[in-house]
């Protein structure tokens, strides 16, 4: 392996052996003095191995190699986040191409699932009703309500739950919800306050409570309702 090496050293000249030490006895890391250089990095570890630096220079290599593997790192989110955000746009958008435009067998089976999921199920329970955070979860309720049900708009009626720590945005949140999923502030009853203190107090910008809708007189519409999904269940559910 000496010998190797030796073989390697004498095909660069002195003058190019003097540059690497000189180099390195101002502190330059091995990698660096090859960019500067391009005398193979074996080449230069054998002319550069009885150079001791100061205390103050290995300090500085130290750093210097630690910014460049943060950089590495920083480098490499960067190009996995970007591989991430072109998969997920491909796959969504191949998602929405399947979907294709809902039938309206597609709509009916929708809310039935929705309903079976987020609906109102307490047993003494005597109208229609359906909680959620989402509003385009609601959106998509209320679609089916009318088109499957034939529901009118102005037999909704909305209630808002919030926590009391947003007490000063109520307004402002209703208003949110109304213009989200088309329902007339005057169909909103008064906004129930969850007294629970949240163990990490922050403030979100994006937070809209839980908005719940109910259905006037709609009890032969639930019992309708809850036939549907049983009869999902026995098609299903085995």
């Amino acid at each position: 392996m000496q010998l190797l090496l030796n073989n390697i050293s004498m095909k660069h000249s002195i003058s190019a052996k003097n540059e690497v030490r000189q180099l390195r006895s101002k502190g330059l890391s091995l990698n660096a003095i090859f960019t500067k250089t391009q005398i193979p990095k074996t080449t230069i570890r054998s002319w550069i191995k009885d150079i001791k630096l100061s205390i103050s220079q290995l300090n500085a290599l130290k750093e210097s190699t630690q910014k460049a593997l943060q950089g590495g790192r920083i480098k490499k989110q960067a190009l996995q986040k970007e591989a991430r955000n072109k998969k997920q746009m491909e796959l969504n958008n191949r998602a929405i191409i399947e979907i294709g435009r809902m039938t309206k067998r597609d709509i009916f089976i929708t809310g039935v699932a929705l309903y079976w999921a987020e609906g109102f199920k307490n047993k003494h329970e005597h109208r229609l009703g359906f909680c959620n955070s989402d509003s385009e979860m609601i959106k998509l309720y209320i679609t089916w309500l009318k088109e499957i049900l034939n529901i009118k708009n102005e037999d909704l009626i909305a209630r808002l739950t919030l926590n009391e720590s947003y007490k000063g945005k109520s307004n402002e949140i209703e208003n949110y919800w109304s213009s989200r999923i088309g329902i007339p502030l005057f169909q909103f009853t008064k906004t129930f306050y969850q007294k629970t203190k949240w163990k990490k107090q922050y403030y979100n910008d994006n937070y809209h409570g839980v908005l719940r809708v109910h259905v006037k007189n709609s009890l032969d519409y639930l019992f309708l309702v809850r036939g549907w999904i049983e009869g999902m269940k026995s098609n299903v559910v085995k």
